[in-house]
Protein backbone atom coordinates (compact mmCIF):
# COMPACT_ATOMS: atom_id res chain seq x y z
CA UNK A 1 0.00 0.00 0.00
CA UNK A 2 1.18 3.40 -0.97
CA UNK A 3 2.44 5.45 1.78
CA UNK A 4 0.02 8.51 0.85
CA UNK A 5 -3.20 5.55 1.18
CA UNK A 6 -2.23 4.62 4.33
CA UNK A 7 -1.81 8.71 5.50
CA UNK A 8 -5.81 9.30 4.24
CA UNK A 9 -6.81 5.83 6.01
CA UNK A 10 -5.10 7.17 9.73
CA UNK A 11 -6.46 10.75 9.03
CA UNK A 12 -10.02 9.61 8.08
CA UNK A 13 -10.11 7.17 11.11
CA UNK A 14 -8.99 10.56 13.02
CA UNK A 15 -11.47 12.62 11.84
CA UNK A 16 -14.40 10.36 12.10
CA UNK A 17 -14.25 10.03 15.84
CA UNK A 18 -15.68 13.06 16.96
CA UNK A 19 -18.52 13.38 14.19
CA UNK A 20 -21.19 12.11 16.63
CA UNK A 21 -19.96 13.76 19.30
CA UNK A 22 -20.21 17.25 18.59
CA UNK A 23 -23.07 17.06 16.21
CA UNK A 24 -25.90 18.24 19.40
CA UNK A 25 -23.79 19.75 21.97
CA UNK A 26 -25.88 22.19 23.58
CA UNK A 27 -22.69 24.64 24.25
CA UNK A 28 -22.61 25.20 20.46
CA UNK A 29 -26.07 26.45 20.01
CA UNK A 30 -25.90 30.04 20.74
CA UNK A 31 -22.40 30.48 18.66
CA UNK A 32 -24.00 28.24 15.57
CA UNK A 33 -28.05 30.89 16.13
CA UNK A 34 -24.91 33.93 15.72
CA UNK A 35 -23.65 32.21 12.86
CA UNK A 36 -26.90 31.75 11.47
CA UNK A 37 -27.56 35.75 12.19
CA UNK A 38 -24.64 36.73 10.41
CA UNK A 39 -24.96 34.35 7.39
CA UNK A 40 -28.41 35.42 6.99
CA UNK A 41 -27.29 39.02 6.54
CA UNK A 42 -24.62 38.85 4.25
CA UNK A 43 -26.19 36.71 2.30
CA UNK A 44 -29.63 38.81 2.57
CA UNK A 45 -31.28 39.36 -1.08
CA UNK A 46 -28.94 36.53 -2.23
CA UNK A 47 -30.02 33.19 -0.76
CA UNK A 48 -33.55 32.80 1.11
CA UNK A 49 -33.76 33.16 4.26
CA UNK A 50 -35.19 30.04 4.66
CA UNK A 51 -33.18 27.84 2.81
CA UNK A 52 -30.41 28.75 5.55
CA UNK A 53 -33.13 28.10 7.99
CA UNK A 54 -32.83 24.13 6.77
CA UNK A 55 -29.25 24.34 6.36
CA UNK A 56 -28.99 25.10 10.10
CA UNK A 57 -31.69 22.76 11.30
CA UNK A 58 -30.36 19.65 9.38
CA UNK A 59 -28.98 17.24 11.62
CA UNK A 60 -25.96 16.85 8.81
CA UNK A 61 -24.66 20.15 9.76
CA UNK A 62 -21.43 18.51 12.22
CA UNK A 63 -19.29 20.39 13.90
CA UNK A 64 -15.54 18.79 13.27
CA UNK A 65 -13.02 20.59 15.34
CA UNK A 66 -10.29 18.60 14.08
CA UNK A 67 -10.69 20.00 10.28
CA UNK A 68 -8.95 23.25 12.56
CA UNK A 69 -6.51 21.14 13.84
CA UNK A 70 -5.64 19.64 10.63
CA UNK A 71 -5.48 23.69 9.18
CA UNK A 72 -2.97 24.57 11.96
CA UNK A 73 -0.73 21.64 11.51
CA UNK A 74 -1.14 20.79 7.76
CA UNK A 75 2.96 20.82 5.80
CA UNK A 76 2.31 20.52 2.37
CA UNK A 77 6.00 19.87 1.66
CA UNK A 78 5.66 16.65 3.57
CA UNK A 79 3.16 15.38 1.13
CA UNK A 80 4.88 12.50 -0.78
CA UNK A 81 3.75 13.59 -4.50
CA UNK A 82 7.22 12.17 -6.23
CA UNK A 83 4.44 8.97 -6.05
CA UNK A 84 2.45 10.41 -9.14
CA UNK A 85 5.60 10.16 -11.19
CA UNK A 86 5.42 6.44 -10.48
CA UNK A 87 5.56 4.67 -14.08
CA UNK A 88 1.54 3.08 -13.78
CA UNK A 89 0.22 6.54 -12.48
CA UNK A 90 2.27 7.91 -15.83
CA UNK A 91 1.04 5.43 -18.20
CA UNK A 92 -2.73 5.76 -17.01
CA UNK A 93 -2.57 9.41 -17.80
CA UNK A 94 -1.26 8.82 -21.42
CA UNK A 95 -3.80 6.47 -21.80
CA UNK A 96 -5.72 9.16 -20.73
CA UNK A 97 -5.12 11.60 -23.00
CA UNK A 98 -5.18 9.05 -25.38
CA UNK A 99 -8.85 8.36 -24.76
CA UNK A 100 -9.98 12.42 -24.49
CA UNK A 101 -7.59 14.16 -27.00
CA UNK A 102 -10.16 15.64 -29.26
CA UNK A 103 -11.44 17.21 -26.03
CA UNK A 104 -8.08 17.54 -24.83
CA UNK A 105 -6.80 19.65 -27.91
CA UNK A 106 -10.16 21.85 -28.17
CA UNK A 107 -9.45 23.02 -24.43
CA UNK A 108 -5.71 23.77 -25.10
CA UNK A 109 -6.24 25.31 -28.05
CA UNK A 110 -9.01 27.98 -26.74
CA UNK A 111 -7.18 28.27 -23.55
CA UNK A 112 -3.60 27.85 -24.56
CA UNK A 113 -2.59 25.38 -21.83
CA UNK A 114 -0.69 22.35 -22.99
CA UNK A 115 -2.99 19.39 -22.49
CA UNK A 116 -0.44 17.48 -20.83
CA UNK A 117 -0.09 20.21 -17.91
CA UNK A 118 -3.91 19.98 -17.70
CA UNK A 119 -3.69 16.09 -17.26
CA UNK A 120 -0.93 16.33 -14.95
CA UNK A 121 -3.31 18.58 -12.36
CA UNK A 122 -5.65 16.19 -12.80
CA UNK A 123 -3.84 13.18 -12.38
CA UNK A 124 -2.57 14.49 -9.17
CA UNK A 125 -6.00 16.43 -7.78
CA UNK A 126 -8.35 13.37 -7.85
CA UNK A 127 -6.19 10.76 -9.54
CA UNK A 128 -8.15 11.26 -12.54
CA UNK A 129 -11.50 11.88 -11.22
CA UNK A 130 -11.29 8.64 -9.33
CA UNK A 131 -10.96 10.40 -5.67
CA UNK A 132 -12.73 13.92 -5.21
CA UNK A 133 -13.54 13.66 -1.41
CA UNK A 134 -15.35 11.99 1.40
CA UNK A 135 -16.08 15.13 3.58
CA UNK A 136 -19.40 17.26 3.23
CA UNK A 137 -17.90 20.21 1.93
CA UNK A 138 -20.35 22.50 3.88
CA UNK A 139 -19.40 20.92 7.02
CA UNK A 140 -15.65 21.86 6.23
CA UNK A 141 -16.39 25.37 6.37
CA UNK A 142 -18.88 25.67 9.08
CA UNK A 143 -16.22 23.76 11.25
CA UNK A 144 -13.46 26.66 10.05
CA UNK A 145 -15.48 29.21 10.63
CA UNK A 146 -17.29 28.22 14.19
CA UNK A 147 -13.74 27.46 15.62
CA UNK A 148 -13.09 31.18 14.96
CA UNK A 149 -14.88 31.34 18.19
CA UNK A 150 -12.31 31.43 20.79
CA UNK A 151 -14.53 29.87 23.45
CA UNK A 152 -15.57 27.42 20.64
CA UNK A 153 -11.86 26.49 20.11
CA UNK A 154 -10.66 26.27 23.39
CA UNK A 155 -13.31 23.70 24.08
CA UNK A 156 -13.32 21.45 21.54
CA UNK A 157 -9.80 21.96 19.77
CA UNK A 158 -8.01 19.47 22.70
CA UNK A 159 -4.26 18.97 20.85
CA UNK A 160 -1.05 20.04 23.23
CA UNK A 161 0.52 21.40 20.20
CA UNK A 162 -2.00 24.08 19.30
CA UNK A 163 -2.57 27.23 21.28
CA UNK A 164 -3.62 30.62 20.86
CA UNK A 165 -0.76 32.09 23.08
CA UNK A 166 1.57 31.57 20.24
CA UNK A 167 1.19 34.63 18.22
CA UNK A 168 1.96 32.53 14.80
CA UNK A 169 -1.05 30.14 15.78
CA UNK A 170 -3.18 32.58 16.65
CA UNK A 171 -2.64 34.38 13.74
CA UNK A 172 -3.43 31.17 11.22
CA UNK A 173 -6.45 30.44 13.31
CA UNK A 174 -8.20 33.52 12.71
CA UNK A 175 -6.88 33.90 8.91
CA UNK A 176 -8.40 29.63 8.54
CA UNK A 177 -11.48 31.26 10.08
CA UNK A 178 -12.23 34.24 8.08
CA UNK A 179 -11.12 32.18 4.84
CA UNK A 180 -13.54 29.29 6.32
CA UNK A 181 -16.35 31.70 6.96
CA UNK A 182 -16.18 33.42 3.56
CA UNK A 183 -16.22 30.02 1.72
CA UNK A 184 -19.01 29.06 3.72
CA UNK A 185 -20.91 32.17 2.06
CA UNK A 186 -19.89 31.18 -1.50
CA UNK A 187 -20.58 27.36 -1.18
CA UNK A 188 -24.16 28.36 0.09
CA UNK A 189 -24.91 31.11 -2.81
CA UNK A 190 -23.82 28.44 -5.09
CA UNK A 191 -25.70 25.46 -3.82
CA UNK A 192 -29.01 27.30 -4.00
CA UNK A 193 -27.91 28.85 -7.63
CA UNK A 194 -27.99 25.41 -9.08
CA UNK A 195 -29.99 23.68 -6.90
CA UNK A 196 -27.98 21.24 -5.04
CA UNK A 197 -28.71 19.34 -1.90
CA UNK A 198 -25.76 21.46 0.11
CA UNK A 199 -24.77 18.50 2.08
CA UNK A 200 -24.77 16.22 -0.54
CA UNK A 201 -20.92 17.99 -2.44
CA UNK A 202 -18.50 16.34 -0.81
CA UNK A 203 -14.90 17.00 -0.92
CA UNK A 204 -11.37 17.00 0.73
CA UNK A 205 -10.50 17.96 4.05
CA UNK A 206 -10.28 21.39 3.22
CA UNK A 207 -13.43 22.36 1.39
CA UNK A 208 -11.96 21.35 -2.23
CA UNK A 209 -14.81 19.85 -4.41
CA UNK A 210 -15.32 18.27 -8.09
CA UNK A 211 -12.27 17.01 -10.53
CA UNK A 212 -10.64 20.10 -10.41
CA UNK A 213 -10.64 20.19 -6.65
CA UNK A 214 -11.83 23.51 -6.55
CA UNK A 215 -13.24 25.58 -3.53
CA UNK A 216 -16.23 27.62 -4.00
CA UNK A 217 -14.43 31.14 -4.51
CA UNK A 218 -12.56 29.44 -7.30
CA UNK A 219 -15.68 27.45 -8.60
CA UNK A 220 -17.34 31.27 -9.26
CA UNK A 221 -13.72 32.86 -10.50
CA UNK A 222 -12.58 30.08 -12.62
CA UNK A 223 -15.33 27.45 -13.49
CA UNK A 224 -16.08 27.03 -17.32
CA UNK A 225 -19.09 25.57 -18.87
CA UNK A 226 -17.58 23.91 -21.37
CA UNK A 227 -20.54 22.12 -22.85
CA UNK A 228 -22.89 24.78 -22.78
CA UNK A 229 -25.43 23.32 -20.82
CA UNK A 230 -25.99 26.42 -18.96
CA UNK A 231 -24.54 25.48 -15.62
CA UNK A 232 -20.50 24.69 -14.65
CA UNK A 233 -20.24 21.05 -13.14
CA UNK A 234 -16.99 20.24 -11.96
CA UNK A 235 -17.65 16.22 -11.84
CA UNK A 236 -18.59 16.90 -15.30
CA UNK A 237 -15.34 16.06 -17.24
CA UNK A 238 -15.60 18.44 -20.12
CA UNK A 239 -16.43 21.14 -17.28
CA UNK A 240 -13.56 20.28 -15.15
CA UNK A 241 -11.15 19.77 -17.59
CA UNK A 242 -11.64 23.27 -19.12
CA UNK A 243 -12.07 25.18 -15.56
CA UNK A 244 -8.68 23.89 -15.00
CA UNK A 245 -7.13 25.17 -18.15
CA UNK A 246 -9.29 28.59 -17.20
CA UNK A 247 -7.62 28.78 -13.96
CA UNK A 248 -4.30 28.89 -15.50
CA UNK A 249 -4.59 31.21 -17.97
CA UNK A 250 -6.59 33.64 -15.93
CA UNK A 251 -3.90 33.81 -13.93
CA UNK A 252 -1.64 34.44 -16.79
CA UNK A 253 -0.47 31.32 -17.88
CA UNK A 254 1.68 31.26 -21.63
CA UNK A 255 2.41 28.17 -23.46
CA UNK A 256 5.47 29.94 -24.91
CA UNK A 257 6.91 30.97 -21.29
CA UNK A 258 9.86 29.34 -19.61
CA UNK A 259 9.73 26.63 -17.35
CA UNK A 260 9.98 28.76 -14.07
CA UNK A 261 7.52 31.21 -15.07
CA UNK A 262 4.75 28.15 -15.69
CA UNK A 263 5.80 27.03 -12.01
CA UNK A 264 5.19 30.34 -10.54
CA UNK A 265 1.79 30.56 -12.14
CA UNK A 266 1.08 26.56 -11.24
CA UNK A 267 1.72 27.44 -7.85
CA UNK A 268 -1.41 29.95 -7.45
CA UNK A 269 -3.42 26.65 -8.35
CA UNK A 270 -1.74 25.02 -5.64
CA UNK A 271 1.03 27.25 -3.12
CA UNK A 272 3.09 24.54 -3.68
CA UNK A 273 7.06 24.57 -4.99
CA UNK A 274 6.94 20.64 -4.63
CA UNK A 275 3.35 20.57 -5.80
CA UNK A 276 3.88 22.72 -8.81
CA UNK A 277 7.17 20.59 -9.91
CA UNK A 278 5.42 17.60 -9.95
CA UNK A 279 3.03 18.57 -12.34
CA UNK A 280 6.00 20.39 -14.74
CA UNK A 281 7.86 16.60 -14.34
CA UNK A 282 4.49 14.76 -14.91
CA UNK A 283 4.00 17.33 -18.09
CA UNK A 284 7.55 16.27 -19.56
CA UNK A 285 7.13 12.51 -19.00
CA UNK A 286 3.80 12.81 -20.70
CA UNK A 287 5.41 14.87 -24.09
CA UNK A 288 8.01 12.48 -24.22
Amino acid sequence: MKILSILIILFLIFISIPLKSFANDPSLIPYKENLKARIKADLKNLVPEEYIENIFSSSQLIYLPNIMIKSLTWKEVELPYYQFLEEERIERARNFIKENEKLLEDIEFVFGVEKEIITAIFLIETDLGKKTGEFPVINVFYSLALSGEKEVFEKFINNLSISLKDDSIKRRWERKSNWGYKELLYFIQIAYQNNWDPFSIKGSIFGAFGYPQFVPKSYLIYGYDWDKDGKVDLYNLSDALASIANYLKTEGYKKDADRNYKKKIIMKYNMSEPYAETVLAIAEKLKN
